[in-house]
């Protein structure tokens, strides 16, 4: 059977909705099944329309997700958005039926007959000529079959059929191993998958055996140097070359491969270590290739090729898709530019992953850790107490470190602003360690300092009252709990506490609370416009979109900022809808601004009546603004191929001042004349570009501009302008292969004027360049003329 998740979805009113569609067939038939479930009961009826069915459900929620209809086989999928819930439409294809499946008929000991359409799970079944029920008319009462014992048919192989092996004591085993791995037990992991990999030969999850084996020596005997044992490590390389070969179409493949590559890094043996890399590069997309690719990088960092370690760390952190390895590539690079002494890029790095992953700090402790411990001995205790409080959230008291990351944490909050905070930890470290800890006098001295910050907090004091109250009167007075509720949102607003405000979003829409709601909608208005004043555009267009119920983008002070964000985030649907909603302010800039988006999105047809209307408005406008609707102009009627109307506007555009932008005309018509073998069109309008690039001596469009303009000299037989611009080209910083190019156009030139030892310098130097398609025609040439 196949199972397809479809997609899981992220609730305002803080549950989740999920969809999940298995398909699979039956005696040569096909079937369907769709699984809806919420962690509130929702509603789902079959409606009848002329002998036709389809299914409704109404999920209360509002999605930040934009939600697309789907096309199955069996049924389609349509949903409505309002703005307190969804409506889901289920149009079956063919026979259908819906189940209450909240009910479990295996566990339950009363089983009843539910006519509500509300529930937490529905099913639906998909299939041709389905069996429908039969109406009884009969007595209705619940089941209740309390002596019953659940149904068993044993353990199940991988395609789902019954395992008959003469004991099960296997999977119980398979079970245990994989509970203890996960909680991270792996001296016992290792210990018991052996035990098994002897006392099972014949099992099915011998492969599993062997994978937790190895996982678990991957944990104990390749991360920490002072604990590895060689031959350990030499058994691992058997036992995972035994069982890639054995079990050669396993998903875990390449993570078998990503533990050899860790183990060949262990015991330092460099070939081994190319040629597994060089398997796992052969499936780049794998989350194990590309998690080996930073351990690799890890060793080429200790071997001091600290250049290739970079490249790969950047390569990661900027393509891969998945956060943590982004994260951990990020702290890669993080620690290499401390160790440089380039903090501030370091910080920008840090920073990223505070905001989109804080939580690997906590999945990744050695590494998080020697990173917090760089920032401290660099003074940078914000960012250290980040670090440490988001390892702190991420593991238990048990833990070995716990005790060590609570001090480093509470000193590091001490040297900040956050003395109430830096008093909470201090506290919890003499609350647990008060008679025992390690550290008991570092932090009993640090207390002493922080208490001389500490002052009488109405605003704290007052805070903790109204939770208490809402907390107290939950189930009592619900008058006195919106009073709280509102007193509280009024203090944070005073306090320029907005996110704690925003926080209360659900909560304030949830009861209607009129007074909660204009503080809610100031606060987000106030969020936004902080966002735009520091250009951070994700937030100003998340807040934006949370809110736009609201319509604060149309109450902020930065609107042109905002619309600039939308298109930095590529937002283009909203920013469209924006600029319409704006444009009555300043026609002019929202439409240029509207022109250049759908320019960008390939309709030239409404860019140039957008901008034909800009150019021809009796509107004052900037000379910049002018030349912008024409420039528009001509580079829709190039892309619809209206040449004639294209050089028309641009000799209008020659009437303005010269500028970087008429290069990049130039260079958009020249191109265009080159595609369609308009020499005329490339000698006229190459060299003024050219002229001006050299004249500001910034050659953007260097060297494509000058290499189109030299092929249609080389046709016109102008040997002398062509010298003249190759001389010019090869002054500039070019790549080796377009270096080449130059010298053997040149080398063609002095031949065609018969200046043989000139052309023999023009090849001797192309040779000596790196070897590419250029170089060879050198080379062809150069033995030609010997």
């Amino acid at each position: 059977m196949r199972i397809i998740f479809l997609f899981l979805l992220s609730v305002c009113t803080l549950f989740s909705f999920e969809l999940t569609l298995n398909t699979g067939r039956e005696n040569n038939q096909a079937f369907a099944v769709l699984h809806v479930k919420n962690d509130l009961e929702f509603a789902c009826q079959k409606i009848t329309i002329e002998d036709k069915i389809h299914f409704e459900c109404d999920i209360a929620g509002v999605v930040d997700n934009k939600l697309n209809d789907q096309s199955f086989a069996a049924f389609d999928l349509k949903f409505i958005k309002s703005p307190q819930k969804i409506k889901m439409i289920i149009l079956p294809k063919v026979d259908a039926r819906m189940f209450d499946s909240s009910q479990n008929i295996y566990i339950d000991k009363e089983l009843s007959l539910s006519n509500a359409h509300k529930s937490k799970n529905f099913t639906f079944i998909f299939m041709p000529e389905l069996i429908q029920p039969k109406n009884y008319d009969g007595i209705n009462f619940n089941i209740d079959f309390p002596h019953e014992s659940l149904p068993y048919i044993g353990a199940l192989d991988l395609n789902s059929n019954p395992v008959i092996v003469p004991q099960s004591a296997d999977i119980n085993t398979y079970l245990r191993i994989k509970n203890d791995y996960d909680k991270g037990n792996y001296t016992q992991v290792e210990t018991d998958a052996s035990n098994a990999i002897k006392r099972y030969p014949s099992s099915v999850f011998m492969s599993e055996f062997i994978l937790y084996k190895l996982r678990a020596q991957n944990q104990l005997h390749t991360q920490d140097p002072s604990v590895r044992d060689r031959k350990i490590l030499d058994q691992m390389i058997l036992d995972a070359k035994n069982w890639a070969r054995t079990f050669t179409s396993d998903r875990n493949f390449f993570e078998v491969y990503y533990i050899m590559l860790r183990t060949y890094i262990a015991l330092s043996q460099p070939s081994n270590i190319e040629y597994t890399m060089s398997i796992l590069n052969n499936e780049p997309n794998n989350y194990f290739s590309q998690l080996a690719k930073l351990d690799y990088a890890d060793y080429l960092y200790s071997l001091r090729e600290r250049e290739k370690a970079i490249d790969i760390y950047e390569n990661t952190y900027f393509n891969t898709k998945n956060l943590d390895l982004a994260a951990r590539a990020a702290m890669s690079l993080a620690k290499d530019f401390i160790l440089n002494n380039r903090m501030s890029m370091a910080l920008q790095y840090i920073n990223t992953i505070l905001k989109a992953n804080p939580e690997y700090f906590g999945k990744d402790v050695s590494r998080s850790l020697e990173l917090a411990k760089l920032f401290d001995q660099h003074k940078q205790y914000e960012i250290s107490s980040n670090i440490y409080k988001n390892i702190l959230n991420k593991i238990t008291p048990i833990d070995k470190n716990y005790e060590e990351i609570l001090k480093n944490l509470a000193l590091s909050l001490s040297k900040t602003q956050n003395t109430n905070e830096t008093k909470k930890y201090l506290d919890l470290y003499l609350k647990k360690y008060l008679y025992d800890g390690k550290y008991i006098d570092e932090i009993k001295k640090t207390n002493d300092e922080v208490s001389f910050y500490l002052e009488d907090n109405n605003a704290t004091f007052l805070h903790k009252r109204y939770a208490m109250l809402m907390k107290e009167y939950s189930q009592k007075d619900e008058n006195i709990v919106n009073k709280a509720l509102d007193k509280d949102i009024e203090l944070y607003y005073k306090e320029g506490n907005f996110s704690a405000v925003l926080a209360y979003k659900k909560q304030i829409e949830d009861k209607k609370l009129s007074n909660a709601s204009k503080i809610l909608e100031k606060a987000a208005i106030d969020i936004l416009n902080q966002d735009l004043k520091s250009d951070n555009c994700i937030n100003a267009v998340n807040t934006f979109m949370k809110f736009k119920s609201y319509e604060i983008g149309q109450k902020i002070e930065g609107k042109k900022q905002m619309l600039n964000c939308f298109v930095r985030t590529s937002k283009l649907e909203q920013a469209i809808e924006y600029a319409d909603k704006n444009y009555n302010e300043d026609p002019i800039f929202y439409g240029l601004q509207k022109a250049s988006m759908l320019y960008d999105n390939k309709q030239y047809g409404q860019v140039l009546k957008i901008a034909k209307d800009i150019a021809n408005s009796r509107i004052l406008k900037s000379d910049e603004e002018n030349f912008k609707a024409y420039y528009l102009q001509f580079l829709s009627y190039l892309k619809i191929n209206e040449y004639n109307k294209a050089i028309k506007i641009l000799k209008i555009l020659e009437s303005f001042p010269m500028n970087f932008t008429m290069i990049e005309a130039y260079d958009t018509l020249v191109s265009y004349a080159d595609d369609h073998k308009m020499q005329t069109t490339i000698l006229t309008y190459a060299p003024k570009a050219i002229d001006y690039q050299n004249l500001k001596g910034i050659n953007l469009y260097s060297p494509n501009l000058e290499f189109i303009y030299l092929d249609a000299l080389a046709k016109t037989n102008q040997n002398e302008k062509s010298l003249d611009i190759l001389v010019d080209l090869l002054k500039l910083k070019l790549s080796d292969e377009d270096r080449a190019r130059a010298l053997y156009m040149q080398s063609l030139t002095y031949e065609k004027m018969k200046n043989i030892q000139a052309q023999k310098e023009s090849l001797e130097q192309c040779l000596k360049l790196k070897p590419s398609s250029w170089q060879n025609l050198c080379r062809d040439k150069n033995q030609m003329i010997k």
